[in-house]
């Protein structure tokens, strides 16, 4: 293996009190963090020195945080090497997030996969302390509680489900200046924040108890009024709950509806141009599946722009973002043609649907095959009930499943099911790229 995609999530923090401070200057902190599914993707590439390559310029180079990660691995795996690191930023800086420390993280789960692993977790985590405060949650992710500068990790009950919509307004503050505030303002005389009740909450799964003791003692040192409009926003708009995340200055809201946080996401992106709707997630930095698909898109020189969105799990939830897809519940991924229309694509569990043949006939579709659990297992690695993304369509051997609905039969490789439900047809990798060719060679990835 010569490269590998991973993705690192961002995280938000449900509790933040500062209880002391260390005599190099560093605060110690108890906080409750949480990793959501807004990603950085990160890819790396094994080369003869290290290089930092961002979308976002002003983040490439030696000064990344991702350039001492992977400078720590090389010394003490005693590996005489170096690696390309490209990151693609969609993580917000400068926003309270751990967006540099995720990627940091990203460079230290990487390298050690992609030389075999001669590190141990806890190993990536000790360099991980070295690079940052948050690198280590980073790699471990889900919901833990932190104390010590933010390295001393424990688990602890997961967030209820929920939505989370998140605003980054357009001014940022650095973590040094909040720590430097609340130091030369004296915050630290004001009343600190009592964590049991929010654990509590954790422990029952009680979402509206967690809403009401969220704390973060941070929020003092932004004397900006934006943060308050926006939380009062989120309330307004029916949250849960709301806080500004970490040093700042992104804020997110807690709901507990999908139909209320769209909405508040709507009236929001109104006027703030950095919205983010996201959900709770159990994982840290992992492994990006679908990067190999994006490599070969990029090889046969199709444009795509790769959209993210959270997990929906209900036909009700993917109705009320605009998302409609009958029968199939799971994480899909969508083809929208130049012409604005949708095409399906997603891997489905159960028995063999009928009727394909027809379909094939009709819409003249080569190498249609059925799709079953046994299939899905075998040929994929799935087990029955299980989803996947695209990331195993990565050589003209794989195959996809493209999915039939009624409303697009004037559009190449749709058709309708007699019974109108959702019917599937397998497609080589090569048929999936004629279909994208024959629609304008330009297409949005939604990965849902």
């Amino acid at each position: 293996m010569n490269s590998i995609g991973i993705k690192a999530p961002a995280k938000i923090n449900l509790f933040l009190d500062i209880t002391g401070k260390l005599p190099n200057g560093y605060h110690e902190i108890e906080s409750v963090m949480q990793t959501v599914d807004l990603f950085d993707y990160i890819k790396i590439t094994k080369a003869s020195e290290i290089c930092v390559k961002c979308s976002d310029k002003s983040l490439s180079g030696e000064s990344n945080i991702a350039f001492k990660a992977a400078k720590l691995f090389f010394e003490e795996a005693g590996e005489d090497s170096g690696a390309l690191i490209e990151i693609d930023k969609r993580i917000p800086k400068e926003a309270g997030m751990a967006g540099g420390s995720a990627d940091a993280a990203a460079v230290l789960f990487g390298l050690n996969k992609l030389f075999d692993e001669p590190l141990s977790v806890e190993k990536l985590c000790e360099l991980g302390a070295k690079c940052g405060a948050d690198v280590p949650f980073s790699i471990l992710g889900g919901t833990m509680f932190a104390e010590g500068i933010g390295e001393k990790l424990s688990p602890i009950p997961e967030m209820p489900d929920c939505w989370l919509v998140i605003v980054k307004p357009d001014f940022s503050m650095s973590t040094p200046e909040s720590y430097k505030y609340y130091d030369e303002h004296g915050l630290s005389a004001l009343e600190h924040p009592n964590k049991t009740n929010l654990f509590s909450s954790l422990e029952r799964n009680d979402l509206y108890g967690l809403c009401n003791n969220l704390h973060n003692v941070l929020e003092h040192t932004v004397k900006n009024p934006v943060i308050d409009e926006i939380k009062n926003e989120m309330l307004r708009n029916g949250a849960c709950g709301s806080m500004m995340t970490g040093s700042g200055t992104a804020v997110f809201g807690i709901f507990d509806s999908v139909y209320k946080a769209v909405a508040a996401k709507k009236v929001l992106s109104e006027k703030y141009s950095s919205v983010f709707l996201a959900r709770p997630c159990k994982n840290g930095v992992q492994t990006d599946k679908s990067a190999t698909v994006y490599e070969r898109f990029a090889e046969l020189g199709i444009n795509y722009e790769r959209v993210d969105h959270p997990a929906v799990y209900t036909m009700e939830e993917m109705d009320s973002l605009g998302i409609f897809n009958k029968g199939v519940v799971g994480k899909n991924l969508f083809l929208r043609d130049n012409k604005g229309k949708r095409h399906f694509l997603v891997f489905v569990f159960g028995d063999k649907h009928t009727n394909l043949e027809s379909i094939q006939n009709e819409l003249g579709i080569k190498h249609v095959s059925f799709g079953s659990a046994e299939r899905l297992d075998k040929y994929l690695g799935l087990t029955k009930g299980s989803v996947s993304p695209l990331g195993v369509i990565n050589d003209t051997t794989a195959s996809v499943e493209f999915i039939i609905d009624k409303e697009f039969t004037d559009y190449p490789c749709v058709g309708v099911h007699p019974n109108q439900n959702t019917s599937t047809v397998w497609l080589t990798f090569e048929d999936l790229m004629k279909v994208i060719r024959e629609n304008g060679n330009k297409i949005d990835f939604i990965n849902i």
